[in-house]
C-alpha cells in the first residue's frame, strides 16, 4: 500500500519523496548537533575529494541512505561538533555516521510514527549508488560552507 506513510511516497508539488520532511530532518539534525543551518539547494557538491557513509533501513521496509560531503566540509563539521581541531579521518567518519544515523531516525519517525523501524550501523562507503531502481538525491547548503548530498535508494542490498 502506497501512501504518505510510505518512505518513497512523492507528494503533490514534490520531485522527490518527502522533500519537506527530509529537509526538516536534515536541518533539525544539523542545528541540534552542529549549530549550523541546512538549506535545500539545487546546487551540487563537486564530486572530487568527498567522504561518504551509508545506513541500511532494515524494517519495516528495505532502503539505504547515503550521506556525502566534501572532505573539507566534513572536517569543518567534525571540528564544530567535537570542538577539536586535531581530528583523525576516523573521527570525521564517525561524526558523519552519527549525523546520518540521526537524520535517518528522524526521517523514519516522522514518516512512520506508529511503526517500529530498524536501522543498521552506519558505515563508510567508497561510492554513492547508481541510478538503478528508485534513487532520489537531495542537496543541502550547510551554512554557506559547502554542499552535502543525501541519497535515498530502494535498491536491493
Amino acid at each position: 500500500m502506497s501512501g504518505e506513510n510510505d518512505l518513497f511516497f512523492i507528494g503533490k508539488n514534490e520531485q522527490r519523496p518527502h522533500e519537506k520532511t527530509m529537509a526538516k530532518s536534515v536541518n533539525d539534525t544539523f542545528e541540534k548537533m552542529g549549530f549550523m543551518a541546512a538549506q535545500p539547494t539545487d546546487e551540487e557538491a563537486p564530486p572530487a575529494n568527498t567522504l561518504a557513509v551509508s545506513i541500511d533501513i532494515l524494517a519495516p521496509i528495505k532502503a539505504r541512505m547515503f550521506f556525502s560531503a566534501p572532505q573539507q566540509l566534513g572536517w569543518a563539521l567534525a571540528e564544530n561538533l567535537y570542538g577539536l581541531e586535531d581530528l583523525t579521518m576516523e573521527a570525521v567518519a564517525d561524526m558523519m555516521s552519527e549525523l546520518l544515523n540521526t537524520i535517518s531516525g528522524h526521517l523514519m519517525s516522522e514518516i512512520m510514527p506508529d511503526q517500529q523501524f530498524n536501522l543498521s550501523v552506519p558505515k563508510l562507503c567508497e561510492t554513492m549508488p547508481s541510478e538503478q531502481g528508485k534513487t532520489f538525491v537531495y542537496h543541502f547548503n550547510i551554512d554557506n560552507k559547502g554542499i552535502i548530498t543525501i541519497v535515498l535508494s530502494n535498491n536491493s542490498y
